[in-house]
């Protein structure tokens, strides 16, 4: 009886540590970190059920196009992958197919509308005329095409500016264009405050206007696209200025050779 005892003690001890040995820590990454601490789907340790007559040997749901065809299915043809799904070659729902030609007037779609302004800042905006004076309507310099719009409201101005650069140089010929315009605006007055890293590129400069007014700018290069933003008033405010560069960050790649992704 002892020796029965010490046979069952042990195999369950086996038992025990092969089932620990079977749990090793993996790394999480990308969506699995997302559910990381989140309690665990249950799963099932039955067997599947086998098919009922009524179903056939391919289940509830029919063939797939994984399954061998039934010869009394000979004739019919197995169901194909709906658009948009991998290996078709077609645009899914929400991807865009819509590009920029080099050279190309910069879209209205690639700035900030009057509706997305008062939706951030609060009040009524309206669009204004943009000044000749480059250091009141900032531009990155050598784009193919450039857009440049103002923005005004009782509370504030935001001006911003957009180029498209082309051929196979645009990304760097963006990026060198943020050195160079950093260093025209620091001869307007503004100061140089630091690198918000947007983009390909970006720099941030303040400066006080001779009226006395608070501007802020921004300059950034993105999949070979300038872009210039430039806020006084209530655009200029804490937590509304960052929205408004993300907001003027993403909304550029209407401008670039190969659209939004």
């Amino acid at each position: 009886m002892r020796t029965a005892l010490g046979l069952a003690s042990g195999l369950v001890v086996g038992l025990v540590l092969t089932g620990c040995a079977s749990t090793g820590t993996t790394r999480t990454s990308g969506a699995d970190g997302l559910t990381t601490g989140l309690p665990a789907a249950a799963t099932s340790t039955s067997a599947a059920p086998a098919p009922t007559g009524t179903e056939g040997p391919f289940g509830p749901d029919g063939p797939d196009a994984s399954d061998t065809p039934d010869p009394a299915l000979s004739g019919e043809p197995l169901p194909t992958l709906p658009p948009g799904d991998p290996g078709t070659g077609s645009p899914g729902p929400g991807d865009s197919a819509e590009t920029h030609a080099p050279g190309a007037p910069v879209p209205a779609a690639a700035m900030l509308d009057t509706e997305t302004v008062a939706a951030v800042a609060g009040g009524d905006w309206k669009v204004g005329s943009a000044s000749h004076r480059w250091c009141d309507a900032p531009r990155t310099p050598g784009s193919r095409t450039a857009r440049v719009q103002v923005l005004e409201s009782v509370d504030g101005r935001l001006v911003q500016s957009v180029g498209s650069y082309a051929g196979t140089g645009a990304d760097r010929a963006a990026v060198q264009a943020v050195d160079a315009a950093t260093e025209r605006l620091q001869a307007c007055g503004f100061t140089h405050d630091q690198d918000p890293r947007l983009g390909a590129a970006s720099e941030l400069l303040t400066r006080t206007a001779p009226d006395g007014t608070d501007q802020v700018v921004l300059v950034l290069a993105a999949e070979g696209v300038g872009v210039v933003l430039m806020a006084s008033g209530t655009p200029a405010g804490r937590g509304t200025w960052e929205s408004l560069a993300d907001l003027a960050l993403g909304s550029s790649c209407a401008a670039a050779t190969h659209g939004c992704h």
